[in-house]
């Protein structure tokens, strides 16, 4: 297994568009990014490096300044050329791919252990791609929510190259974790996020999913690593994110005891009650500020 490092990185900061091009042209060698009058995403203007198509992007009148570095970019500036040039922006990460290539693992060999029951993950988003180019297997998906885990298992360059993607919170996290680490342990600690998210172990071996041994091929792969659990913040609930709990989790079986309650009125009466003598500090600012129409 041969870490490869980061392999793509998005983020923003405060600085003027014409320093962070500057900044961002220095860290590339001197190379010249070209000023566009379009740009990408929801910014109006960019400039572009042709040859790796890194690109600082920005909008008149907006704060912030994005920098994309694909992986052509990456690949050039290696991965200690990426953390510097990540702390001289002071850049807040948006997306962060790590990858490794391996001739221990197949796509094939991962997409049979998961459809085997023998991955461990939260996912339970998975797909298989095939092309005259090479097969891909995949861990997770995209989607509305940015603090996602993808991962993905591609054959295309000869060698499978293991490769998680990072959004949003997810790689602000491990950014967090590891600033200022050596390049051997960004190299553990990726490894170890990317066991937190998918693993494969033998799940015939023990009731115990934490019993069972790894498969023989994963164990190689990672290098016995343990896994680096960063939980996302839980977000503060709300009236409406309260009232969806109500209606998705707590109708059907409110609904079942009120069939089988002969006295439902009064039964839901004195739970009320003792709702309102139970309620939380929390639960009553939410209840103020949505009579305020704060909320």
């Amino acid at each position: 297994m041969t870490w490869q490092g980061i392999h793509w990185a998005t983020g923003t900061c405060g600085l003027p568009p014409a320093e962070v091009v500057e900044v961002v042209s220095r860290h590339m060698f001197g190379l010249h990014l070209e000023e566009l009058d379009r740009g990408m995403w929801t910014y109006k203007l960019s400039a572009v490096e042709r040859t790796t198509k890194a690109r600082v992007l920005w909008s008149e009148g907006r704060e912030e300044v994005a920098v994309n570095l694909p992986g052509e970019a990456c690949e050039m500036l290696g991965t200690a050329g990426v953390l510097a040039l990540v702390r001289e922006l002071g850049l807040k990460l948006t997306r962060l791919d790590v990858a490794w290539d391996t001739d221990l693992v197949t796509p094939g060999t991962v997409r049979a252990a998961h459809a085997a029951g023998d991955a461990v993950t939260h996912s339970k988003w998975h797909d298989w791609r095939q092309n005259p180019e090479g097969s891909t297997f995949y861990v997770g998906k995209r989607g509305s929510d940015s603090d996602v885990r993808l991962v993905r298992f591609y054959d295309r360059r000869g060698p499978t190259r293991v490769e998680l993607e990072l959004h949003g919170k997810r790689a602000q996290m491990l950014w967090a974790v590891l600033d200022g680490a050596d390049l051997a342990d960004w190299s553990a600690g990726c490894l170890a996020y990317l066991v937190d998210f998918v693993d494969f172990r033998d799940r015939a071996a023990d009731p115990n999913v934490g019993r069972c041994p790894r498969l023989e091929w994963w164990e190689d792969f990672t290098e016995g690593a343990g896994r680096l659990a960063l939980p996302l913040p839980r977000k503060a609930p709300t009236l409406d994110s309260t009232r969806d709990w109500l209606e998705g989790q707590v109708a059907p079986a409110l609904a079942l005891v009120l069939d089988a309650t002969p006295d439902a009125t009064e039964w839901v009466r004195a739970m009320l009650r003792d709702g309102r003598k139970r309620r939380t500090l929390q639960q009553s600012a939410m209840l103020r500020a949505s009579r305020l129409g704060l909320s």
